[in-house]
């Protein structure tokens, strides 16, 4: 069921999920899911991390699927967004949970909201398939019940979210001290990093059922009125404790806007122009006239 965690500082927040693809013994794991979204809103940025679905029979995960609800849909607060997801997890989920195993779905999602400041919010859905019952909610979790009590500072879920909140307290200690530094400019980003990528590696180690991969995918982003100037945020993909040499990009939505389909198509028009003009031959006329080859048009003038 995989694993993700979060946690946040005044000024950061961070999110740790691993790539694993389990299929209940049916076939050999694969661990190049990804996990995780980025969302920024007119009025606040956050990350989207899920335990649960994987992928759908079709081979269609989650983040895809979340920014393609999104996409579009301009000019929303970061809560309404996340109440337009939620309304459509609330009816899609239930026909993918009814065959796996647990039948939950959990989105944890840090967020920086303005006027408010840190929030931890999740969409739950749970699918019982022997009495067909469905039970899900979009919630804010904080520390008291008091309206506008500080969000929980750290939350994992999944398998390996289980295996790691049966620890010593420790390990949590030791990370929100590194994310407090970190906000000083005490610890690089890459430092914070690490650490979240180990934890991830000793879950895959200990939990049993195979369901927590080697690979992870560090994502950090900052508040907008951070006290220390520094990038809005990154991601960092890991094999085991490694870096991995390449992180590709993760689905992102800013204001209905699908920055990964756009980099996508430009990209593509990029490397259709380079195949176009990148070394084409050239040639003189009996004239003196340089000419270029332009693919099907022909020689022309230069």
């Amino acid at each position: 069921m995989t694993l993700v965690l979060t946690v946040h500082s005044r000024d950061s927040l961070w999110l740790m999920v691993d790539r694993r693809l389990s299929y209940g013994g049916r076939r050999p794991p694969i661990d190049d899911a990804v996990k995780v979204m980025n969302l920024e809103t007119s009025d606040g940025v956050g990350l989207l991390g899920y335990a649960g679905l994987g992928a759908t029979a079709r081979g269609t995960q989650p983040s895809e699927w979340m920014s393609s609800v999104l996409r579009g849909l301009g000019g929303l607060t970061f809560e309404t967004a996340l109440g337009v997801l939620s309304a459509a997890a609330n009816k899609e989920l239930p026909k993918h949970l009814a065959s796996l195993p647990g039948g939950a779905h959990v989105i944890l999602i840090p967020a920086f909201v303005e006027g408010v400041g840190p929030r931890l919010y999740s969409i739950d859905n749970v699918f019982d398939r022997k009495t067909g019952q469905h039970w899900y909610r979009y919630t804010s979790h904080q520390r008291t019940a008091e309206p506008g009590s500080p969000s929980t500072r750290l939350a994992v879920a999944g398998t390996g979210g289980i295996y790691l909140a049966q620890k010593d307290k420790r390990w949590w200690r030791t990370l929100l001290r590194l994310v407090n530094a970190n906000d000083r400019g005490k610890v690089s980003d890459y430092l914070v990093a690490d650490q979240l990528a180990r934890i991830n590696y000793e879950a895959h180690q200990a939990v049993r059922d195979g369901t927590v991969g080697p690979r992870c995918i560090v994502v950090r982003r900052r508040r907008r009125d951070a006290r220390r100037p520094a990038s809005g945020g990154g991601h960092q993909f890991y094999t085991g404790v490694e870096r991995d040499g390449e992180s590709v990009a993760i689905p992102t939505i800013t204001n209905g806007m699908d920055l990964q389909a756009i980099t996508r198509v430009l990209m593509k028009q990029m490397m259709s122009r380079f195949a176009d003009d990148a070394l084409v031959p050239l040639a003189v006329n009996s004239s003196g006239v340089t000419r270029r080859w332009v693919g099907a048009r022909g020689w022309r003038g230069v």
